[in-house]
């Protein structure tokens, strides 16, 4: 194997200087900037109903995808695992931006996107120049880093199957946000190769038929199930006297 990808868990990633500014945090990173919401406990009983998928079948590495873009799909991923991160300190978690064409995990996390896995792919830099420990907390993260020419000829090299195959060793759990997937071929690439798939809606906005249509073109792929995103979320009258009891 190349040792580039050899190294994947041998070493601490370093901590981006940017990620330790909370307001550099995009808002919609919940789960960090409202952890007692109602938003962000969604975010965490997504994270609890994975956990109980695992208890079935091993499942080290999920992708999240969308059928078009602006879905949330990037906002759901970053959620997810800071999710996974703070429910499980003592986990490895990695948290991959795959969506070569439009990376915005690092935008939304406020960390730097000068080198990500396009150039790790491209045999430019190694591991431990890419990934990242946001803040304090057990989440790493691995950006985009720039466009490719050939973003799908890129995630189909076999270097994606080594880095692949290194992050299943040197991590508990990896989160990638894969590209939309009607738009191109990445995601149905990328499908195969993990150990699950979740599709994120845009409520009240995706079709019905334009996801019947992503999820037909993912054929072959572990599809977990479907997040709706954007829905309105309201604390329950429950929920309400059990917080003014606390």
């Amino acid at each position: 194997m190349d040792q580039t990808m050899e190294r994947a868990g041998n070493f601490l990633p370093r901590v981006d200087d940017n990620a330790a500014n909370p307001n550099a945090v995009d808002r919609r990173v919940v789960t960090l900037t409202a952890p007692a919401s109602a938003a962000a406990e969604q975010y965490r009983s997504l994270y609890y109903r994975l956990e109980r998928m695992r208890e079935l079948r091993p499942m080290k590495v999920v992708a999240l995808t969308s059928a078009m873009p602006g879905e949330g799909k990037t906002v759901t991923s970053v959620n997810l695992a800071m999710a996974a991160a703070r429910a499980n300190p003592d986990r490895r978690i990695l948290l991959v931006d795959a969506d070569l064409r439009r990376g915005g995990v690092a935008n939304t996390l406020g960390v730097r996107n000068k080198t990500g896995l396009a150039e790790l792919l491209t045999g430019e830099v190694e591991v431990r120049d890419v990934v990242r420990r946001f803040n304090s907390t057990r989440l790493a993260l691995i950006p985009a880093g720039a466009t490719p020419e050939d973003p799908s000829q890129v995630l189909a090299s076999p270097r994606m199957k080594q880095f692949l195959k290194a992050v299943r060793e040197g991590f508990d759990e990896v989160y990638i946000d894969l590209p939309p997937t009607l738009p191109f071929a990445d995601a149905a690439i990328l499908g195969h190769q993990v150990d699950g798939v979740l599709m994120v809606i845009r409520a009240n906005v995706t079709p019905g038929k334009t996801v019947h249509q992503a999820v037909e073109q993912l054929a072959g792929a572990p599809i977990l199930g479907c997040v709706l995103n954007g829905a309105e979320v309201h604390a329950t009258p429950y929920l309400k006297n059990y917080e003014k009891q606390k």
